[in-house]
Formats: structure tokens, C-alpha cells, sequence
């Protein structure tokens, strides 16, 4: 096994002191423009200088060899001998503004760099050299030191014995882990049916670093068939580290289940639960300044104790564990849960911390591909998800705004340079303008990257980070941050433009609105699956399988695998209405229709349904007509702008005993459709109403014409098969568990055409036509008569 550690990040963790800093105005920036900048500096040096100059030795910590490597950015020589070590580094600030502690950082990368080649040439002494550009103004120093050998041996042999001892933890872990897993089992006396297949293929792919496209019905324990496999597999240094990725908090919530039961069974790894920001900061940080914050002040102080100390005691690190170490030690609990998982054998969270290229995890993914699994809970979530995350757009009317209130400020002096920049990144809106005027429309949806706009926002940007650093107490300070942020995001995710982006200029109250979205952004998450060496998406509703190859990131050799249901098809009672329209235009005139049949499907047997429809609009007028129709049913609705608490609360009406006997009316694709365990006589039914198909808009049409272009199909691509994957989501609710039974209305004649009934699963094929009122309620009673008796 390889033991790999670049220098740069050594340094960091040995020698890193001082403050936490927000991300807003870090010293550090970023990569793309801070290479620029190096390039820059290297091609004016002659011969005498080496550029980005490759630096290895190695260190024994136990029985483990490690290989310490990295590039200083220039060495030079004079008569053939090494005499200087330059670094280069960047920064918006002043460098007499940086702090102590971030200057000491780059002194003692620049003394690591020294140390191991004066180790190589067995040199007295080198000259130090770190030239330091500030990007605001391109202002360059130059600061100068001398290094003797015995200094450079000082320091790396200090440097080397922190490391020891971190490493030396790391390898008891390392060794306890595997140990452990040697001797696990599978938690469950017996596999479910499907459930070996699923496992074995998951540990294959891992060994063989492949991807995996696996749709597994409900049932078959897709947490635990994925993840067991995966540990098995970490176990024998087939994978280093393992991220269960998901796009809900229920899922993270079991696959930490799933990681407790397996505990209980002896094995003996690290996991963390990455939580959001805003989601695990303490209240008290939120409105503290980072310079005055009790928890940033001093934080890489007390940061290793705090890891030494949650390392040594806890396992399986939840939430509130990070919360209860990081206030006891005084600390940052959301930057401590990342430090943290850098010693985690699994690391769970959100899609974001590998795909969003605004937040995903640099500690892990900005260098080359590491021997990491990746674990995607519920993929089907991630199309629209990856879409989101390459969307940015940004509007005229804040800036509008500001510049109102700016002209009314005071002091003048302060506001009269920040104002100047505004007002010609005004002008850039006003370019736009000219674009819609020319055409006469209100919207113009192009396929070209909006350069000149990015010219004016990139200057834009330049400037005003400068007067936001020194005017953090101006009272239109928060106003400009807020824009600022939504600028920066808007010049990141352009970043991306290519072939499948589009840009949107729209006139909104006399207000533009620039938008760049990615139509199919399957490259850039193919680029973010390739930071590991094996990838499995997995999901309860991944058919076709081909559309998902084709729009997350599957590549000609991915790997795909269906399994079929572990339950019984006649369980369930499906039944669809060949003659009941409720497209658009129908749903007025087939409303009576649309209730009659609910008002069978709930009283054929007394328990608790869900309705699903495809509109909040949709959704209350069934609901007053069924509720007018049938007093004597308890019924609840899912409202627009549900908390988490009303969401909880609609939940639990279906989950009393004795039962409520409710209805429940909820959207098509919401949070009720999907991820909830309505096990038993908890749920009876479901009654699906429309295909579910997406709003015709703009953007859903240039969809459209783009996958018509790239795989000739269009309409399936932008339209039915996100539709009827909500509708399978929905229809996943009624058989939860081995004794389940209950019934699934799909209520559009669409459902009886071939181009639906060819999507419909293996467990479907049973399917029962419902031509009329009368004909519904009788395979409705009959199905209840017999289901239990027969199977």
C-alpha cells in the first residue's frame, strides 16, 4: 500500500497556528488565477532557474515507508550549484496585511523545500527566496533568508516528529480497522432475495475500480448491500476511504444506521456525518465578525488536542458529537468536521461535497485521483441536482438598488470609488439591454459564453473586494456582499461553458437577468467521479439505465446491473385508466371523474392513501372537491411552504394507532414522494394522478432540442422519463416490507400507451386496465377479498 503526503499539505497540518479565516477573503487565492500568475513569473527567468522543481525523500514511521513529495516553484543555480529556493504566493491583501501565522506558513514550506534538497546535496547553506504577488494591484515583494544546514536539519527533523505521531495514530487506526473487518459478518442471519447479487456485484466493481449503475427496488437494502461490500473491500486496501454520498438528510440518517448495526457486529472504523454550515455553526457565531469569534480566534491552537481527543474516544462521529467536541475545545464545529474526516475511513454527505464545484471538498478532490469508492445513494436525484449546481445567474435590480442608496450615502469620500465601479458594471447590463432591444423580445436563450459581460464582472469583482475589506462597517456593506458572492458564483460556474451551456438574457421589469445553465452536465461529473477509482449509483428507480449513463457521468465502460423486486408482484394492486384524461386542458372537465375514482380506491378498504399530483394548484383543488364529496374522511394536504415540523407532522398522522384513516394529498416529486417508510397499515394505497411530465418552459424545450440533437431522444430525455421516474418514486410508498399489500391507481390514460407501459418494471407487468367507474371498483374489492388469502 502506498503511503503518499505532499509536502504542501504537511506543512499545513505541522505548522499550521493562529486564526481560522473565512472563505471570503482568504489569502490564499485561487488556483486557476494564481497558476496564471506563476506561469507568469516563470517564463521571464533564464536558464539558471528550474521551474516547478519535483521534490521527494521518504520517512520510516514504524513498519510504514512514506513518500513525502512536491515542486517548489523555482530552484536556481549558479556555476552548477543550487544557491536559491523561490516560492511564489497570491493574495488580494497587502502582504504587511497578512497575518503573522499565514506568513510563518509559507516560510516554513519554503524551509521544507530547502531541507530536502539541501539532504540531497549535501549543501551548507541556501538562500530562501518568497516573492509574494497581491492581485489587486499586481504588486510584487520580494522578502529574502538564509538557511544553514543545521537550521534545515532542525526543522525537518521537528517537522518529522509531529508527523510521526500523527502517522503513528493513523497506523494504529489503520491496523485496529482491519483487524475488524477481517472478522465481520453480515448483520442479518440471511441475505433478502437479490441481496448477495447486489453485494458481490459492489465489491467487484471496487476491486476491478470500475462504475456501477445499479437500480435495486425497494427491499432489496440497498444501504447496507452497498455499503457492507465497500467495508469489506476497504478492509483488504482494494479502496482508502469510502464517501456515502446522498441528496437527502433521511438517507445519510440510515446509511449511519447502517454503519451502527454493523458496529454491533465488531467493526471498528471512523465515520463522519458531514452537516451543512448553516445547519452546525453554534448561534452565537452567527453574527460574530471572524476576527472576533471566540470559536475562529486561536482555532489551529487548539485544533490538534481537539482531533487527538474525538479520534481516541468516538467512532462513529455523528452531528452532535462534532458539536460536543468542537464546544468543548473551543472551536469551529463546521471547519473541526472537516479536519476531522481527513482520519475517516467514511465520510457521509450531501452530493455537494463531491459534484458542487462551489463547495465540494478541495482537501480531498483538488489533486489527482486518490483510491476512493463512491457510494451514490438514490442517483436518480442527482440529474436535476448536477443541473442546479452548474446554473448561475445574476440581475441588474440589486445593483440598481445599491447605487440608489449609495448616491444618498455618507461619507462621500468613502462611497464615491465604490460607486464609480458599480456604475460601469452597470454598463454591462445595459449591453445586454441593447441585445433583448434588438430583437424585440423579452427573452433570447444563445449558445455562446457571455464574454464581454465576464470582462466587466471579473473587474468588477477586483475592485470591489478591495473597498469591502475596508469598509466592513458601512451600512450598505452586507447589500454589496450579498452581490459580490452572487458575481463571483456567476464568473465560477462560467468557468465551465461548453457545448452543453446555454446563456438566457430575460427583461424583468425593466430589470436583466443574465442565466448560464448546463443542459447535460454528465462531463463535469464524469470529471468528479474520476477523482476516485470506482464509483457505484445506485437507486430504487434508474431505468432506463442507459438514459442515466448518458446524463451522470457513465463513460463505454461503466458497468450496469437491475435487479428485480424481492417482493411479490401481487402484492401489489395496479390498476390504470385507459380512458380518463388529465392533461392540461382536460383536468377541469374530468375533475368529477378524477374524485370518483379516489372516492373507490379509499373506500374499497378503510386505512390511509396518498395522493400524488404534478401541482400545488392541481393538488388543492382535488383535494376541497374530494374533501366536499367525502366529509366523513380525514383529510390533509401538503402545503407549499411546509417547516420541517409540518412536514413531520404530516408524517405522523399516517403512523398512529389506531390508525387516523386519512387521505393525504401531496406533489408529485416533493418531499413526500420519495424517502419516506410507510411500513404495514400505515399506507394502503396511492393514487398517481398525471405522467408527471416537467413544465413546458424555455429552458425545457432547448433541453428537449438538445437531447433530440445528441441522442434523438428529445421528448424522453427533457420530458417523460423525469416525469415517470417521480411517478415511480411515488408508486415506491405502498410496498415497504415482505408482508406489505396495498393498491397503486395511475390515473392518466397516458399510463395505457405503449411509450409509458414499455417503461413500466418486471413487478408492473400484472397491471389491470380500469375502463370505467364501476369496473375500477370491482377489481378494487376483489383484490382486497383475495390478496391476503392467496398469497
Amino acid at each position: 500500500m502506498k503511503n503518499e503526503l505532499g509536502i504542501r499539505k504537511l506543512i499545513e497540518f505541522v505548522w499550521q497556528t493562529g486564526d481560522l479565516h473565512g472563505e471570503l477573503f482568504s489569502s490564499d487565492n485561487t488556483a486557476l488565477q494564481g497558476a496564471i500568475i506563476h506561469r507568469h513569473l516563470q517564463k521571464k527567468w533564464d536558464k539558471s532557474y528550474s521551474a516547478e522543481f519535483s521534490l521527494q525523500t521518504s520517512v520510516q514511521v514504524g513498519e510504514q515507508t512514506y513518500t513525502l513529495n512536491g515542486r517548489a516553484d523555482g530552484v536556481h543555480q549558479t556555476n552548477g550549484s543550487y544557491d536559491r529556493v523561490i516560492e511564489i504566493k497570491t493574495s488580494a491583501l497587502n502582504f504587511d496585511d497578512l497575518s503573522l501565522a499565514k506568513q510563518n506558513l509559507y516560510w516554513a514550506q519554503l524551509k521544507m523545500y530547502a531541507a530536502i534538497l539541501i539532504k540531497d546535496t549535501k549543501l551548507k547553506q541556501i538562500k530562501l527566496e518568497l516573492i509574494y504577488v497581491q492581485t489587486s494591484n499586481e504588486q510584487i515583494t520580494h522578502k529574502y533568508a538564509i538557511l544553514t544546514k543545521k537550521e534545515a536539519d532542525k526543522f525537518f527533523n521537528k517537522t518529522i516528529a509531529v508527523f510521526t505521531e500523527w502517522a503513528s495514530l493513523k497506523q494504529r487506526m489503520f491496523v485496529q480497522r482491519n483487524h475488524s473487518i477481517s472478522k465481520l459478518h453480515f448483520p442479518f442471519k440471511d441475505y433478502r432475495p437479490r441481496q448477495h447479487e447486489l453485494a458481490a456485484a459492489v465489491y467487484k466493481t471496487i476491486a476491478i475500480q470500475k462504475r456501477l449503475f445499479v437500480e435495486a427496488p425497494t427491499g432489496t437494502g440497498k444501504t447496507i448491500s452497498t455499503l457492507f461490500p465497500a467495508i469489506m473491500a476497504l478492509g483488504q486496501n482494494k479502496t482508502t476511504r469510502i464517501f456515502y454520498l446522498t441528496a437527502k438528510e433521511s438517507t445519510r440518517q440510515v446509511a449511519e444506521q447502517s454503519l451502527m448495526l454493523l458496529q454491533q457486529e465488531g467493526l471498528k472504523l471512523h465515520s463522519i456525518t458531514l452537516t451543512a454550515k448553516e445547519k452546525i455553526t453554534f448561534a452565537e457565531e452567527k453574527e460574530i465578525e471572524d476576527s472576533k469569534n471566540p470559536y475562529f480566534v486561536g482555532y489551529y491552537d487548539r485544533l490538534k488536542p481537539a482531533l487527538k481527543d474525538i479520534l481516541q474516544n468516538e467512532t462513529l462521529i455523528s452531528t452532535d458529537i462534532i458539536k460536543k467536541y468542537a464546544q468543548k475545545h473551543m472551536i469551529d464545529p463546521f471547519e473541526f468536521s472537516l479536519d476531522v474526516s481527513l482520519f475517516c475511513d467514511v465520510v457521509i454527505g450531501d452530493y455537494n461535497y463531491l459534484f458542487d464545484p462551489l463547495v465540494y471538498l478541495q482537501r480531498f478532490f483538488q489533486d489527482s485521483a486518490q483510491d476512493y469508492c463512491f457510494l451514490v445513494d438514490e442517483a436518480h436525484n442527482l440529474v436535476a441536482r448536477s443541473r442546479s449546481m452548474y446554473t448561475a445567474e445574476i440581475s441588474s435590480a440589486p445593483l440598481k438598488n445599491i447605487l440608489i442608496k449609495l448616491k444618498h450615502s455618507t461619507p462621500a469620500k468613502t462611497t464615491k470609488k465604490i460607486q464609480t465601479y458599480l456604475e460601469r458594471f452597470q454598463q454591462a447590463f445595459t449591453k445586454s439591454k441593447a441585445e433583448l432591444s434588438a430583437t424585440k423580445a423579452l427573452t433570447k436563450l444563445s449558445a455562446k459564453c457571455p464574454t464581454t459581460f465576464l470582462k466587466y464582472a471579473q473587474r468588477f469583482i477586483l475592485k470591489v473586494q478591495t473597498w469591502l475589506k475596508q469598509n466592513s462597517e458601512h451600512p450598505l456593506f452586507q447589500s454589496l456582499l450579498d452581490y459580490y458572492l452572487a458575481v463571483h458564483t456567476f464568473i465560477k460556474i462560467s468557468s465551465f461553458y461548453n457545448k452543453t451551456f446555454r446563456t438566457k438574457l430575460t427583461l424583468v421589469e425593466k430589470n436583466v437577468v443574465i442565466k448560464i445553465f448546463c443542459l447535460n452536465p454528465s462531463s463535469l461529473l464524469n470529471l468528479s467521479l474520476a477523482k476516485g477509482k470506482s464509483a457505484i449509483l445506485f437507486s430504487a428507480t434508474l431505468s432506463p439505465i442507459t438514459y442515466y449513463q448518458d446524463v451522470l457521468g457513465g463513460q463505454d465502460e461503466v458497468l450496469a446491473y437491475t435487479l428485480s423486486s424481492p417482493f411479490k408482484a401481487k402484492k401489489l394492486g395496479l390498476f390504470v385508466t385507459p380512458k380518463l384524461n388529465v392533461s392540461y386542458r382536460f383536468r377541469a372537465q374530468n375533475e368529477s371523474r378524477i374524485i370518483a375514482a379516489l372516492t373507490a380506491m379509499v373506500h374499497a378498504r378503510s386505512g390511509n392513501y396518498l395522493v400524488f399530483l404534478p401541482s400545488y394548484a392541481f393538488l388543492k383543488q382535488i383535494y376541497t372537491a374530494f374533501s366536499q364529496i367525502n366529509p366523513d374522511i380525514k383529510t390533509i394536504y401538503q402545503d407549499l411552504n411546509m417547516t420541517p415540523e409540518a412536514k413531520a407532522a404530516f408524517l405522523a398522522t399516517f403512523k398512529r394507532q389506531p390508525l387516523a384513516k386519512v387521505t393525504g394529498f401531496a406533489v408529485l416529486g416533493g418531499s413526500f414522494a420519495e424517502g419516506i417508510d410507510l411500513k404495514g397499515d400505515a399506507l394502503s394505497g396511492v393514487a398517481i394522478i398525471s405522467v408527471g411530465l416537467p413544465a413546458f418552459n424555455e429552458e425545457t424545450e432547448e433541453l428537449k432540442e438538445f437531447f433530440e440533437q445528441t441522442y434523438a431522444s428529445g421528448f424522453e430525455y427533457a420530458y417523460q422519463l423525469p416525469g415517470f421516474n417521480n411517478v415511480l418514486q411515488a408508486a415506491g410508498r405502498v410496498i415497504r416490507g415482505m408482508n406489505d399489500t396495498g393498491v397503486l391507481l395511475l390515473l392518466d390514460q397516458r399510463f395505457n400507451t405503449k411509450r409509458y407501459t414499455r417503461l413500466f418494471p418486471a413487478h408492473w407487468q400484472h397491471y389491470q386496465q380500469s375502463y370505467s367507474l364501476d369496473q375500477l371498483k370491482k377489481q378494487l374489492a376483489f383484490f382486497w377479498k383475495y390478496v391476503n388469502s392467496n398469497y
